[in-house]
């Protein structure tokens, strides 16, 4: 979403060599499809703003590439290409055996803002002499208790050479890490840099204010420069904590020309109405989930959206939990082979919350909940279309608010495929947060009873029991040999919706949550509360 012109690139892949690269390059070529950058593999120069070369042996139109980048071009070398064509006047030497590399971004360059501060690739690593004199690094990793270089940025003539000194096979080129690396390190050398830091501003400091306040504050790229909220006691925390203007009145937050990006964080029934405000400001747009109660309002937001040109994503944060990130890549590594029906949970026996998130008018009831992250879940790991959808609702032992005590959703796909998604208040016993069955195994999430242990001052043990939502499951893999392992699980990435958020927004890479996905939610819970209104499965396309 940067506003830099299309990038216009030449790839030249050389196939003469032991690497054989251009019958390596098809994922990293699937993975850059849709940024923005239009590719020439094997063209011409003419036209091109940079040129990505990985080559054993000196590349196809050298003359032409090194005039190119003399003359104020961009080059991005990958692997050994700089063995073979002594463009930069340094050559990366021999290579040491394959083996997981920790990659270590240097801070405080746009290629970098934003990596994680230590990145892993199955690649071999160069074990060459120190960079040239006027080369700035990008990338190091450690090698027997010393420090190489991995990839590094040089002024050549007028242009920019960026070597890059991963792609050795399959594993590297079939990364997501490498094709963002990639593209990143192909818009530096053109001279792309990213766009100027964005103002962000908060509409509404509820529950979730600090979290979003917190993340804008700690993200390269984004600057906390204001929050609106009706409550003063909120006004006065949100001042407090992030030394920020406050506003009582939301046009007076959208008026202000330093805010370029609004959060949209008041009750759900209002959602839609302040995004179409904020649009109409000439803002981008987070909405907190769900994206709105009705498919209508989603569809509204969309148009308004293309209309001004701006972006609008949804918090869709759970997508970045460690047993749910777990839990997909297992599908992705094809773990159990084609999934085909799930079942999932969320709850227990415990009053409801007096807040207006248990009152139907204005939260969208039981199904808008956890209904926003679960369906969101769902949805990620079955994207063929849902063709229909029934729901029934109990009204039992709660009714001092309006939100219906349990709720049970049952989703049909094209295809044939199942899913479920239970939520209740009433649940004495709890059935596992994922049951999901595969052609060749099934996937469990099983959850944990934990508690926090602290001594009271008088030395008495306090154990805070944590709810079973507040901790990530345990993912079993059960194989048809009764084989059974549970899934390792990475700690949760800091502020990932945010980072990739910044990363579209500025860079142009692209966006972990469309709008269009959360949409698809919406479809789905509206089209459950429909069935129980009715009593009755709903067709619906979505």
């Amino acid at each position: 979403m940067s506003e830099s012109p299309r990038l216009r690139v030449l790839a030249l892949f050389d196939e003469r060599g032991a690497h054989r690269y251009a019958s390596l390059a098809g994922p990293l070529l699937s993975r850059l499809v849709g940024l923005e950058l239009d590719l020439d593999v094997g063209g011409r120069l003419a036209g091109q703003r940079a040129v990505l070369i990985a080559a054993d042996q000196p590349p196809e139109q050298a003359e032409q590439v090194d005039h190119f980048l003399r003359a104020g071009g961009g080059v991005v070398a990958l692997h050994g290409t700089l063995n073979a064509w002594a463009a930069a006047g340094w050559a990366p030497g021999e290579p040491g055996p394959e083996t997981e590399l920790l990659l270590r971004p240097v801070p405080g360059h746009p290629l970098t803002d934003r990596l994680d501060p230590e990145l892993r690739v199955q690649d071999e690593l160069f074990l060459s002499d120190p960079p040239p004199p006027d080369a700035t690094v990008l990338l190091t990793a450690p090698w027997h208790y010393g420090e190489r270089v991995v990839a590094f940025s040089q002024p050549v003539g007028a242009g920019r050479l960026v070597h890059m000194g991963l792609g050795h096979g399959p594993a590297t080129w079939s990364s997501d890490l490498f094709a963002r690396l990639v593209f990143r390190a192909l818009r530096h050398a053109a001279g792309l840099e990213a766009a100027p830091t964005l103002g962000v501003g908060l509409l509404g400091y509820g529950a979730i204010g600090r979290e979003h306040a917190t993340s804008i504050s700690d993200v390269p790229g984004f600057e906390l420069r204001g929050v609106c909220d009706r409550l003063p006691e909120r006004r006065e925390q949100a001042r407090a904590a992030f030394g920020v203007d406050v506003h009582v009145d939301s046009q007076t937050l959208l008026s202000d020309p330093g805010v370029d990006l609004v959060v949209v964080g008041v009750p759900p029934v209002a959602h839609a109405g302040a995004c179409l405000e904020a649009l109409a400001a000439g803002k981008h747009v987070i909405c907190e989930k769900p994206f709105a109660l009705r498919v209508e309002e989603c569809d509204q937001v969309l148009a308004a959206a293309s209309a001004a040109e701006r972006a609008v994503t949804v918090y869709q944060s759970r997508r970045w939990d460690p047993d749910f990130v777990a839990l997909r890549a297992a599908i992705a590594e094809d773990a159990i082979g084609e999934p085909f029906y799930m079942e999932s949970f969320i709850g227990g026996f415990s009053h409801p919350c007096s807040y207006w998130h248990s009152h139907q008018p204005i939260s969208g009831g039981t199904i808008y909940d956890w209904g926003s992250h679960y369906f969101d879940w769902m949805l990620t790991l079955f994207p063929q279309p849902v063709t229909s959808v029934s729901a029934v609702a109990h009204k039992r032992v709660w009714h001092d608010v309006s939100n219906s005590d349990q709720v049970r959703v049952d989703v049909g796909f094209e295809g044939g495929a199942q899913a479920s998604f239970m939520q209740s208040d009433i649940a004495a016993a709890l059935k596992p947060k994922w049951y999901l069955l595969g052609t060749r195994g099934a996937l469990v999430g099983d959850w944990r009873q934990e508690a926090v242990k602290s001594r009271a001052w008088t030395g008495d043990l306090v154990e805070e029991v944590l709810a079973p939502s507040e901790s990530p499951a345990e993912v079993t893999l059960h194989l048809p040999d009764g084989t059974r392992s549970r899934l390792g699980q990475a700690p949760r990435a800091r502020h990932g919706f945010y980072r990739n958020l910044a990363d579209h927004l500025l860079l142009g890479e692209r966006l972990a949550v469309p709008a269009a996905e959360a949409r698809r939610n919406v479809a789905v819970m509206e089209a459950a509360t429909r069935s129980i209104a009715a009593g009755q499965a709903i067709e619906v396309r979505a």
